[in-house]
């Protein structure tokens, strides 16, 4: 994506409002990126001059829309599908990002299940299905670059978008807590293990955007469950993955609560 310096300047728009493209000349995987959270992921590191991944489960026209709005934002981006769920589909997934332009500077792993199961009604393919997608893709995929990032020059980045289930538990979904509580753990393993030349870290966003199940008052009401009386939006669990991926060098194995101070609101 070219800048034209020149037309800003007979605008008379100040150079400092010109894009910063933190991300340019970098290439980024992120998963689930072709709905809510991960798509307003890709597209902002797009719009910071990344090449994207696009990875998807089975939403392709979705990706599809996705892709088209990299690129007209001038940037590449690869179309990739795999089941998240599968090891091998994983691990095929990082081949095909790592083939794409020879390396992966930034992996974002923001694909999830959230399947509902209540504590005594869990069945073990309940736990299979959150564990499956939620932990045993991330490490597969995650392994796959972090070795091919070990090999480079300077300092990439991992992030594992985590949610408030892996610190308090939800009555109806705990194998998707107990799944992301894991995700959690194996964040910090991973920043132990591929230091100094991988950062690795988690976000663990609040309330960002409306469960299906959920009707507009009851959403609305969570409001009141934080000190901010604030809702958050995905493009702010995006910022964060910029500022993780641009930001403080010295951030790692940390995990960024996106909530308001929700976790704080006891009364």
């Amino acid at each position: 994506m070219r800048i034209n310096v020149k037309a800003y300047s007979e605008l008379g728009t100040s150079a400092a409002i010109i894009p910063s493209m933190k991300m340019l000349g970098k290439i980024a995987l992120v998963t689930g990126a072709a709905h809510r959270v991960g798509r307003a992921i890709a597209l902002a590191l797009a719009k910071e001059g990344a090449d994207v991944v696009v990875h998807y489960g089975s939403s392709a026209s979705a990706a599809q829309d996705v892709a088209r709005e990299i690129e007209s934002l001038g940037r590449r981006t690869l179309l990739h599908q795999a089941d998240m769920g599968s090891w091998a589909a994983a691990e095929s997934l990082g081949d095909a990002a790592l083939a794409w332009q020879g390396r992966v500077d930034l992996l974002v792993n923001s694909a999830a299940t959230f399947n509902t199961a209540g504590l005594l009604e869990a069945t073990e393919a309940d736990f299979d299905m959150a564990f499956d997608v939620n932990i045993k893709g991330v490490y597969a995929l995650s392994r796959v670059i972090g070795r091919a990032m070990l090999g480079y020059a300077g300092v990439s980045n991992i992030i594992n978008i985590v949610d408030e289930g892996a610190f308090f538990p939800w009555k109806g979904y705990v194998p998707h807590g107990v799944s992301k509580a894991a995700l959690l753990a194996l964040t910090r393993a991973q920043a132990l293990n591929l230091g100094p030349k991988v950062r690795v870290n988690a976000i663990c966003p609040g309330p960002i955007l409306k469960p299906p199940d959920y009707s507009e008052e009851r959403w609305q009401a969570l409001r009141k469950t934080n000190p901010l009386h604030e809702l958050g939006s995905a493009e702010q669990v995006a910022e964060t993955v910029v500022f993780l991926a641009t930001g403080p060098q010295f951030i790692n194995g940390d995990c960024i609560m996106l909530d308001g101070g929700r976790m704080w609101q006891h009364q």
